[in-house]
C-alpha cells in the first residue's frame, strides 16, 4: 500500500510537461486495464462487463452496469479510431452486447426500449444512466455501420422522449414495480442527455431528438441551472421550479465539478442553433469551477476524482470556443493532475493502468484509499485522447463534423 502512495508522489514530481505521445501511452494503459478485466467467458452471464470499482485493501470488486458499459463502448470506439487496433472495437462490442441484454424488449410493456440499471433482473434504472448506455450504442453504430446498434439506441431514445421526460427534462429514477414510486426531481446531471440526443439526431436525421431533446434541455440548463455568477444548481422541483437542494455554506460543491457533460452539450446547442448564449452561459460555469480548482489541479483533495478528467475537457473545449486563456490554463492544470492519478506500476492487474476513483465498498472510510473505478478511468481515457489529438467524430469530440442541411450541400439528382 505504501509503495502505491510513494508511486503517486513520484508521478506528481515528474509531470513537468504534457507531451502528446505520453498522453497516448497513458490512454493505451487505461484501455488495456479495461480489456484485461473485461469478462469474456461465453458461459458467464456477466460477459462484456468490466470493473466498476475495485479496492486494493479489501479486494472488493464491483462490475459495470448500464452506463459504464456504454462508457466502455464510447471510449473503445475512440481508441479504435485513433489506433486502428481491432481489439478495442472487440471490447466495445462485448460491452454493447451485455448492455443490450439489459434492454426491455417486450413490446407490450410500457417500458419497451428502456435499459435496466445493472443486470437483466434489475427492476430499476436512472434515465440518465440508461442514456450513458444507449450513447455507447450510438457511437458503435457510427463506428461500425451496424444497424442493430442504432435500432437499439433508437428504441431507448423513443421511450425516453415519450415516457421518460417531463416538460423537456428527464426523470430522476424509474422503478418497474408498481409498488415503488418513480422519482421526478430534476438533477443537473441530466444535462448531458441533450448531447446524446443530438448525436442520435446526427445519425438518424430524426428531428424529434432536437425538438424534444437538445433544444429544451439546453434551454432549461441555460436558464434555470446555471446562475449568472456561474454557480450550478444541484436539483430542483420539476413542477414548481423551486430549488430543492440548496447549498449550505460549509458544503463542498463536489457535485458541481462533474457536470455529466452539460457544458459540452451547450457547445453543440450554440453551434446548431447559431446562438452563443448557450456556450456563453457554460463559460460562466467553467470559470466558476476554475475558481474552485486547487493549485495542484484537483478539487477538494481526493473527494471528487472524476471531476479532474471532466474539468480538463470542460476547460479545454469551452476555453477554445470562447478563446479564454484562463480556462485553457485550468485545462492544463487538470490534465497534469490527471496524469498523477494513474497507477502505472502496480502489480495488481485490477489496479495497474487505471485511475484513482472513489471507494464504493462497504467500509465506512471512503477517503485515503487505493481504489480505482470506471467513472474516473473511462472519463480519463476520453480526456487523454481529446488532449492528445484533434480526433474527429468521437464521443464528446470538439472537432466532430457539424450538422449541415443537405439543402445547402448539393441537390439530390431527382426530377422536381
Amino acid at each position: 500500500m505504501e509503495t502505491l502512495k510513494q508511486e503517486a508522489a513520484a508521478r506528481l514530481n515528474n509531470v513537468r510537461d504534457i507531451d502528446p505521445p505520453v498522453l497516448l501511452e497513458r490512454a493505451n494503459l487505461v484501455a488495456d486495464w479495461i480489456i484485461r478485466n473485461q469478462i469474456t467467458d461465453r458461459q458467464d452471464a456477466n460477459k462484456g462487463r468490466s470493473i466498476r470499482s475495485y479496492d486494493a485493501k479489501t479486494k472488493e470488486k464491483i462490475l459495470t452496469g448500464n452506463w459504464m458499459c456504454g462508457n466502455i463502448a464510447n471510449t473503445m470506439c475512440a481508441m479504435y479510431k485513433r489506433t486502428g487496433q481491432e481489439r478495442y472495437l472487440a471490447s466495445a462490442e462485448l460491452a454493447a452486447h451485455y448492455l443490450m441484454s439489459l434492454q426491455v424488449m417486450d413490446r407490450q410493456s410500457r417500458y419497451f426500449g428502456a435499459i435496466r440499471e445493472l443486470t437483466p433482473q434489475s427492476i430499476e434504472f436512472a434515465p440518465r444512466d440508461a442514456v450513458g448506455g444507449a450513447w455507447g450504442l450510438v457511437w458503435l453504430a457510427e463506428t461500425t455501420g451496424n444497424s442493430e446498434y442504432l435500432h437499439r439506441a433508437v428504441l431507448f431514445a423513443d421511450w425516453l422522449i415519450e415516457k421518460g421526460m417531463y416538460q423537456g427534462w428527464p426523470m430522476y429514477a424509474i422503478y418497474m414495480d408498481d409498488s415503488l414510486a418513480d422519482f421526478y426531481s430534476r438533477g443537473h446531471f441530466h444535462s448531458g442527455t441533450g448531447l446524446f440526443l443530438y448525436d442520435l439526431f446526427r445519425l438518424t436525421g430524426d428531428q424529434r431528438y432536437i425538438d424534444k431533446g437538445l433544444l429544451p434541455i439546453a434551454t432549461i440548463y441555460r436558464d434555470s441551472f446555471i446562475r449568472d455568477d456561474g454557480f450550478l444548481v444541484k436539483e430542483m422541483d420539476p413542477f414548481t421550479g423551486k430549488v430543492t437542494d440548496p447549498k449550505s455554506e460549509d458544503e463542498p460543491l463536489t457535485y458541481a465539478i462533474n457536470d455529466d457533460f452539460g457544458a459540452l452539450m451547450m457547445i453543440a446547442a450554440s453551434r446548431l442553433f447559431a446562438d452563443p448564449s448557450y456556450v456563453e452561459k457554460a463559460g460562466l460555469y467553467a470559470r466558476w469551477i476554475a475558481s474552485l480548482q486547487e493549485p495542484d489541479g484537483g478539487f477538494y483533495g481526493e473527494r471528487i476524482p472524476s471531476g479532474v478528467p471532466v474539468s480538463a475537457m470542460t476547460f479545454a473545449d469551452i476555453g477554445e470556443v470562447l478563446h479564454d486563456d484562463v480556462l485553457k490554463n485550468a485545462a492544463r492544470k487538470s490534465l497534469r493532475k490527471l496524469l498523477t492519478m494513474q497507477f502505472l506500476e502496480a502489480k495488481d492487474p485490477c489496479i495497474r493502468g487505471a485511475f484513482r476513483g472513489l471507494y464504493e465498498g462497504v467500509e465506512p472510510n471512503r477517503e485515503g484509499r487505493t481504489c480505482v473505478n470506471m467513472r474516473t478511468s473511462g472519463y480519463a481515457l476520453i480526456a487523454l485522447l481529446k488532449a492528445e489529438s484533434s480526433l474527429r467524430n468521437i464521443w464528446l469530440g470538439l472537432h466532430n463534423d457539424p450538422f449541415r442541411d443537405q439543402r445547402w450541400i448539393a441537390p439530390h439528382n431527382l426530377i422536381w
